[in-house]
Formats: C-alpha cells, sequence, structure tokens
C-alpha cells in the first residue's frame, strides 16, 4: 500500500430537507414467499404471509433496568484471541446477533478446534474505562469437535494483572449471565476449556457504562496527534487549532497559513460548528453503533487512540479528501475550506476514515468502488440520527435531512448493483441492509460493519453478504431492495419524500421508467440500454387497464449467459394510508388485484445464478456484471405508464 491513500469525491449540494419519522428496526425468523404485508399499526410486531402463517417478530422489550442503564460495550470493543480456527470468525462474537440455539451459524462463529483439553481465551479491548454491570455468554456447540466449556471463566485487567471476576454458567442454547457489580477496567477476557473436545461462542455480550457518574455519553477527550506525521508539514508552529474530544481541526489565520501558506481562515462558531457535527458523528458511529474508532491506528507502530486531524486548505478541487499515513497507522480529512460549513462532505470523509479503520477492506481490489458507497451511507444516515437533529437544532440547521438523488439511484437502477457509475449514488442498499425492512436472517444495524468484518479474500462485498444471510441467498436481498426502490421504501421517510418531491416530473420519468417499448399484442421487451446488469434492476409503474385485475408474465429471452436470471416482484401502494405491498412472481408469473386507489409497479431484477467477483474500476463490455437482462413482459388488464 502506497505511504497515502486518497479518496477523493466532488461533492454537490444538499437539496431540500423533510420530517423524518424514526424506523423500529425488528427482526424476523423468516419470510414466506408470496404476497407478504409488512407490519402495520393495528399489528406493528408481526407480519403475515398470504399462507396465513404469523412470524413473530423481537422488538427489544422487557430487557432488566439495568441494561437500560447500560449499553452492550461489546460493540464498541476490539475482539482478540488466543486462537481462532481459520473458518470462523471471531467477530461473530460482538455482532450483536441473537443466535436461535448453539449451533446457530447463520451470524457466524468463534470456534477453536483443534485444541481439546486447553484453556483458549477471548478478549475484549477499549479505549477508555467502563464501569461494567453484567456479562452474557452464549455458547458455541456444533455436537461434535467443539463443545460447551466445562469450565469458563471471565477475567479483567485491574492495571497490573488479570483478576477472575467469577465463573460463567455454562448453559447451552441461551445466554448464560455473570453479574459484575461495577468492576472499571478497559480489558476483560473469557479463558474457557472442554476436558474432551475444542470451545467456541456465538455471542459475547459486555453491558456496561462509562467510568464515573454512570453516564454512558460521557466523552474521553484523546490526545492530539504531535511527531506520529504531518500532513504537508502543517504544525502547531506554523498553523492555527482547535480541537474538540476526538478531533483536532487545522486553519488559517494571524499570519500562520501552513509551509504553503494554504490553510482557510474560519470564525470561532464555524469551527465550533464543524466539530460539534464531527463529534455527533463520533457518538454515533463510535460509541452508538459499535465502529473501530479511526483515533486507534491501524498497526502496532503507535498505541492510541488520538485525535483525527481535519485540513481546512484553499486549493483543493474537490469538496474534501481522506488521506491516511501508512508509517502513523492514522487517516486524516482534508476539507476545501469553502465547504466546513457543510456536514455532509466532512461527515462523508469522515465515513471513510470509519471504512480504513475497521481495515478489512483495504488493499483488496473488489471493495474499491465500495468505500464512497459507504461513505455516503454514513453522512445519509447520520442525517437521520438524534445527533445530527441535536446539533442542527444549535445552530439554526435543518434537520432529517437526506442526500438522495433519485435521478441517479432510480434513473441508473439498470446498473450493477454496485457500479463505477453507482458508487456515490447507491448508498441505499446499504440503508436497505441496515433498517432491514424485510426482516432477513443475518442483517441487522450491524450490517455494514458485518460487510467489512466478515469480508474474505479478494471477494466482492455481495458475497461476504451471501454468507451474511444464509440460507437466503444475496441474489434474494438485492431483488427485495430493488422491488422496494419502486417507492424508495427502505426505512427513512426522509428518503422516500426525496423521491416523492420528483416522481411526477416529465424529466424525472423520462430518465427512470422508460425501461420498455410495445412488442405488439400486449408484450413489451426491454430496451438494449436499459438491461438490467448484474443485481440491477427496471422500475416499471403500471396503468391499470380493466377491472384492476392484472396477469403479468415476465420471460428471460436470454443473453448469451447460462446463469441468466432475474426476479420479478410487483410492489402495490395505497394512496390513501402509502402502505406498501410486495408480491414475489415465482417463474415470472402472477395475477395482482389493484383497487381503485392504489398504484402499482413491476420491478425486474437481473439475479444470475452465480455471483460475480469484480473490481468496478475495472469492469469492461462483455464482463458478467455488465452483461444485461434481455426480458420481456406480458401484461393483461395492465400496460406500462412510461412507453
Amino acid at each position: 500500500m502506497s505511504d497515502r491513500l486518497w479518496v477523493k469525491k466532488l461533492h454537490s449540494a444538499l437539496r431540500g430537507c423533510v420530517a423524518f419519522v424514526p424506523l423500529v428496526v425488528l427482526s424476523v425468523s423468516q419470510v414466506q414467499a408470496g404476497d407478504i404485508n409488512y407490519a402495520d399499526d393495528n399489528n406493528p410486531f408481526n407480519v403475515r404471509s398470504t399462507a396465513g402463517s404469523t412470524v413473530l417478530m423481537n422488538t427489544g422489550r422487557g430487557e432488566a433496568t439495568n441494561k437500560q442503564l447500560a449499553q452492550n460495550i461489546a460493540l464498541q470493543a476490539t475482539a482478540t484471541t488466543s486462537y481462532v480456527s481459520s473458518w470462523e470468525t471471531l467477530s461473530a462474537v460482538n455482532d450483536n446477533s441473537i443466535p436461535a440455539h448453539s449451533n446457530d451459524k447463520s451470524n457466524g462463529a468463534y470456534g477453536n478446534w483443534n485444541n481439546p483439553n486447553s484453556i483458549q481465551w477471548v478478549q475484549y479491548d477499549w479505549n477508555q474505562n467502563y464501569s461494567l454491570t453484567s456479562t452474557e455468554v452464549y455458547w458455541f456447540d456444533d455436537n461434535g469437535g467443539v463443545l460447551v466449556p466445562t469450565t469458563a471463566y471471565l477475567q479483567y485487567w485491574n492495571g497490573n494483572g488479570w483478576i477472575t471476576a467469577g465463573d460463567i454458567p455454562l448453559e447451552k442454547d441461551t445466554f448464560n449471565t455473570l453479574s459484575l457489580d461495577g468492576i472499571v477496567t478497559n480489558r476483560v477476557r473469557v479463558s474457557m476449556l472442554n476436558t474432551y473436545e475444542s470451545t467456541g461462542m456465538l455471542e459475547w455480550r459486555v453491558y456496561g457504562t462509562t467510568d464515573g457518574d454512570g453516564d454512558s455519553s460521557e466523552s474521553v477527550s484523546f490526545p492530539p496527534v504531535t511527531s506520529e506525521y504531518e500532513y504537508e508539514g502543517i504544525n502547531t508552529g506554523n498553523a492555527l487549532y482547535f480541537d474538540s474530544d476526538h478531533f483536532r481541526i487545522y486553519y488559517g489565520g494571524n499570519g500562520l497559513y501552513g509551509p504553503k501558506g494554504n490553510l482557510g481562515e474560519h470564525s470561532r462558531q464555524e469551527l465550533q460548528m464543524t466539530l460539534d457535527f464531527l463529534e455527533g458523528a463520533y457518538d454515533y458511529y463510535v460509541d452508538e453503533r459499535g465502529f473501530r474508532s479511526p483515533g486507534l491506528p491501524v498497526n502496532s507502530r503507535f498505541q492510541g487512540p488520538y485525535k483525527l486531524n481535519v485540513y481546512s486548505v484553499t486549493d483543493l478541487d474537490a469538496g474534501g479528501v481522506m488521506g491516511f499515513d501508512a508509517y502513523a497507522g492514522l487517516s486524516y480529512l482534508v476539507v476545501n475550506s469553502n465547504y466546513m460549513g457543510a456536514e455532509e462532505v466532512y461527515v462523508h470523509e469522515f465515513g471513510h476514515s470509519l471504512t480504513l479503520s475497521e481495515y478489512n477492506w483495504v488493499d483488496k481490489g473488489n471493495t474499491g468502488a465500495w468505500w464512497e458507497t459507504t461513505a455516503e451511507w454514513v453522512a445519509d444516515t447520520y442525517m437521520g440520527s438524534s445527533q445530527h437533529a441535536a446539533v442542527a437544532r444549535r445552530y439554526g440547521r435543518s434537520t432529517n435531512q437526506s442526500i438522495l438523488d433519485p435521478y441517479a439511484v432510480i434513473g441508473r437502477s439498470y446498473l450493477s448493483i454496485i457500479h463505477a457509475d453507482n458508487r456515490y449514488s447507491n448508498w441505499p442498499f446499504l440503508a436497505y441492509l441496515s433498517n432491514n425492512p424485510d426482516g432477513l436472517n443475518g442483517l441487522n444495524s450491524n450490517a455494514v460493519q458485518q460487510l467489512i468484518r466478515q469480508y474474505q479474500g479478494q471477494e466482492t462485498p455481495i458475497h461476504t453478504l451471501n454468507r451474511m444471510v444464509s440460507p437466503v441467498t444475496a441474489q434474494t436481498v438485492m431483488a427485495y431492495y430493488n422491488a422496494r426502490l419502486a417507492y424508495m421504501d427502505i426505512g427513512r421517510s426522509a428518503v422516500q419524500q426525496r423521491l416523492f418531491d420528483v416522481i411526477n416530473y416529465d424529466a424525472f420519468r423520462d430518465q427512470a421508467y422508460r425501461n420498455l417499448y410495445a412488442a405488439g399484442n400486449s408484450v413489451y421487451r426491454v430496451y438494449d440500454e436499459r438491461k438490467p446488469m448484474y443485481g440491477g434492476s427496471n422500475i416499471v409503474p403500471l396503468t391499470i387497464t380493466g377491472n384492476g385485475t392484472v396477469d403479468i408474465q415476465v420471460s428471460n429471452l436470454g443473453n448469451g449467459r447460462s446463469d441468466s436470471a432475474f426476479t420479478a416482484i410487483v410492489a402495490i401502494r395505497s394512496y390513501d394510508t402509502g402502505a406498501i405491498r410486495y408480491q414475489v412472481c415465482p417463474d415470472g408469473r402472477a395475477t395482482i388485484t389493484v383497487d381503485d386507489r392504489e398504484e402499482a409497479t413491476l420491478v425486474v431484477t437481473n439475479t444470475p445464478t452465480a455471483l460475480y467477483t469484480y473490481d468496478a474500476f475495472s469492469s469492461q463490455a462483455g464482463d458478467p456484471e455488465l452483461v444485461g437482462l434481455n426480458y420481456q413482459v406480458r401484461l393483461n388488464g395492465a400496460m406500462p405508464t412510461d412507453l
């Protein structure tokens, strides 16, 4: 890797803001095929299929009082171990999943086979002290070479050595709880042994609050970078600087403008606002969502954590960039001084720092385009958070905004799921994975972290996703996501409103929906230039021409690839309530009923039977990920609205 890794982007301005209704993310054990009615106000905690079965959802209610006061700080911990089998996943222990049983590997597992009758350990480290209230361990037991321990205990570090806090219960198929009574530490370890076989964990939670008054939102100020690195020779001797707990901004004034004389001038209020927005993003992503702190070096040369440096410069031909100093193992942000008031710019760059700190995508060519997608997801998702709202209100800024560009997302939905030309715009895919509105197995609010942490070799993140959601396939996930693009139904109303703001504009509809042409006899075929690529889709609004009963038949006309396949889903939306139901078309066929106060949209997604390995920056015509789906649609009782 080169000494500096640059990730560049020209940023567009925000357009508009709308109200946001907080999403309750629910987990569901399974979703039946067919016509799915999602939870409504009268039945918010279950989902029914047309088969009549009810799938109960876990609402997270009924937690003990101490857990309401304390947080699962395992999400912020760095996990290490004495040994992990090469086919297992250490990061599974703190991914916040809820196993169904002790052999539930749907979200990965930690195991240390082949180490029978030996003490093995897993350790959590934090960059600050916590007061611990309890811990919970869900043991991994595959009824073979990995079994529930016969001995297990928790230890904590007191600054000089390991102290045993107590024995952990040894029950199978459940969380095993040990009370910790306010132990203060920044390091804990579970040691385990089975006298006959090896041992493992599916999930390890630690509940605690920040050491002191028990307020887990209390912040710890990191020391600044001094001799670890300098960006273009900028330091406290030739530039002004302004600090917060986790960031330092270098800027110009009083004759100090850095060695190149290119540091921008800013008022104290502008600097404070920038730092407040950045601290809000840090709190949201590191403290609340469990991303690894960008203040921690990614190598072992320095210990950290340090403040993340932000440089305001006047000569940058982009809104902002993230830089990386390989010697120090630390990232830094360089922001065009004209954009210091635009939080979507520097929070986007902070998103790159989060990705770098997780590190598993570094030097992996097939993740390259995903970095921008992830950074845009970071920027937009933060704008829907309570942390952003608190800062925005303080400075009279708009809250609950979205950076969604419907022209890019819907207008180019035919491109492959991540493509060089949609890498900035297709972040709603990550929002869909995190919000998990379809209750798919293996997805939760930590989905983006897990895409990075569970990444292996030189695969694509879609391959990682395929393991995460098993036994569902990544192809199914991509199809469900595209179906929800019909009305931007991905779990945040501000994003959806951005679509509704433009959905009736002729220019938008021409770009977004003109996918098919009439081929005669109620048959419509896809334009060559609109054939959906790998994981891409055509979104086709329908005009009902009969009594509301519509027969649909989608046929694959072949594209020269033996693995060519598709998924067709109809999204049906109520004009009165906004409720949306989805009907999968098995083998491309379905009969749907649309009443007078509903609208319907057909979504056809290219879901080949194989997953493709590719670098979006290197894709060339003829490569599998760029080969479009060739199909036709026969409709009775409806026609495409936009021809």
